[in-house]
Parts: C-alpha cells; sequence; structure tokens
C-alpha cells in the first residue's frame, strides 16, 4: 500500500498553454489525409490507425477536450483527448461504457497536469477492443505525448494489463478487472508485462470477485494489490463518498511512481 502523498504535478498556466498546443496538433492530425501527407502518430505507437478524423467532443469532459474518430481497419473508434501536460494517460471504460464514464477522473487527472485519452467502445469482441485502445495510445501520441500509463475500470482493467506490453505502457491501473474477458487474458502468469501495476478490487463486488481480480496482481513483486471494503464495481468504487478520495489517491500515487521510473 503506497502512503506518499503527491501533489499538483503543474501550474494553471502551464495547462493553459498545453490546452492551445492539443488543439492544434489534434485538428492538423484529423484534416490529414490518409496518405500519410500530414503528421501521423510516432514510430512507438503498438499500431498506427489508418486515420484520424475530426468529431464533437463531449460536453461531460474537461473544458478544451478535443475528440477525434479513429479508423484502424475495419474499426472505428471516437477518442477524446483533453489538454494536459506530456504525460499522457489513457481511461479505458467498462464493458459498454463510453468516454463519459471516467469524466470525474479525467478532469482530476487534467488538474494534476496530464493529458488525457478516453473512448467509446466500438462494440464487443477482442478484435474491436484491442483496436480501441491503440486508437486511444495513438491519439496521445499524435498529441505529442512520449510517455502513456494506462487505467482501466472492469472490461477495461482488462485490457490495459493485457496490451500494457504491446501498447508501451509506463504503468498500469486496474479497477475490479476480470482476469480473462473476450478472450484477452490478463492474469500476471499470462502477460509479458513487468512495469509497476497496480490492481484495486473491492472486497464484495457483485460483478468480478476479488479473488478473480486479484490474479492479476503480482503479489511477489511488492504492493501491487489492494481491496476496498466495498460492495462496488469497477468505476462505482471511485463514487463511493466514503472511499473516494482513498482510491483516487492510489491511482494518483501510481501513476507518479510509473511516470518516474
Amino acid at each position: 500500500m503506497h502512503t506518499d502523498v503527491t501533489t499538483p504535478r503543474s501550474s494553471i498556466a502551464r495547462r493553459a498553454a498545453s490546452a492551445a498546443a492539443l488543439g492544434a496538433v489534434l485538428l492538423v492530425g484529423a484534416c490529414a489525409p490518409d496518405s500519410g501527407d500530414g503528421p501521423g502518430p510516432t514510430s512507438t505507437d503498438a499500431a498506427s490507425s489508418d486515420g484520424m478524423k475530426a468529431a464533437k467532443a463531449p460536453d461531460c469532459l474537461p473544458s478544451g477536450t478535443q475528440a477525434v474518430a479513429v479508423t484502424s481497419g475495419e474499426v472505428t473508434t471516437a477518442v477524446a483527448v483533453t489538454a494536459g501536460g506530456s504525460e499522457g494517460v489513457v481511461l479505458a471504460p467498462q464493458n459498454g461504457g463510453d468516454w463519459c464514464q471516467w469524466a470525474s477522473e479525467a478532469k482530476h487527472l487534467v488538474s494534476e497536469g496530464y493529458r488525457v485519452a478516453t473512448f467509446t467502445w466500438p462494440g464487443t469482441g477482442n478484435l474491436k477492443g484491442e483496436a480501441a485502445m491503440r486508437s486511444a495510445v495513438a491519439a496521445l501520441h499524435q498529441a505529442g505525448v512520449k510517455k502513456v500509463a494506462l487505467v482501466g475500470a472492469s472490461k477495461g482493467g482488462t485490457y490495459v494489463v493485457a496490451m500494457a506490453q504491446e501498447l508501451g505502457a509506463v504503468g498500469v491501473v486496474a479497477l475490479s478487472p476480470p482476469s480473462r474477458f473476450e478472450g484477452m487474458d490478463a492474469r500476471s502468469t499470462s502477460v509479458d508485462y513487468t512495469g509497476p501495476l497496480l490492481v484495486i478490487a473491492a472486497r464484495d463486488d457483485p460483478d468480478v470477485s476479488r479473488d478473480d481480480s486479484q490474479l492479476v496482481s503480482r503479489p511477489d513483486e511488492g504492493p501491487s494489490f489492494f481491496e476496498v471494503p466495498l460492495a462496488a464495481h469497477g468505476v462505482a468504487m471511485l463514487a463511493d463518498p466514503d472511499h473516494h478520495d482513498h482510491v483516487e489517491f492510489l491511482i494518483d500515487d501510481e501513476l507518479t511512481r510509473s511516470f518516474a521510473g
């Protein structure tokens, strides 16, 4: 369990400047032709997108958010990227969730100085899920982010762990992850990823047992699992007024550790 208290990562002036830069980069990328004449995702992307087109940003996310429809193969994912710093965080929603599911946490992370990408799942099945994760990371790289951490809840938690190595994540946080979902295997005995990892599970989760989520953690390599005394699942742990601050602190602390590595 982490105990160091973290402080805000950047000033208001820095966030304002980043917002302007993000808008310019994403709009240029969204209008660039698919032939590659415009600035595309960097070579560090696990999989490049076939194209980005401008989309209407949702009102639920912080002011200055830019949205793009990212097409990879036959899958198009709606991705929203908020203004922030040079360190990026992908927030992967729960099964059937959209880019508003993490709205409160997105606002918080932007206030901490991060640039945040979240998205709407384009459908079910691991091919669509994998494409969505790659698209979110590609959108952050398109916006100039070099280092990316992954945070996911439930289905999103499974994907962020299972794909962390492929996507080059510097750190991963998973809330209530099923150890296996849609053919994705996030068990610590099955994944190649060895970077910073934190799994948070509710003791009496009604949807995914805490024991199943614990299979995703690495108990022999430090405090990678934390149990919350709740009957809640995924993002609902952040909605509980008695535990919100603690869960949010755990996420903040793990992200700080991840980017410092």
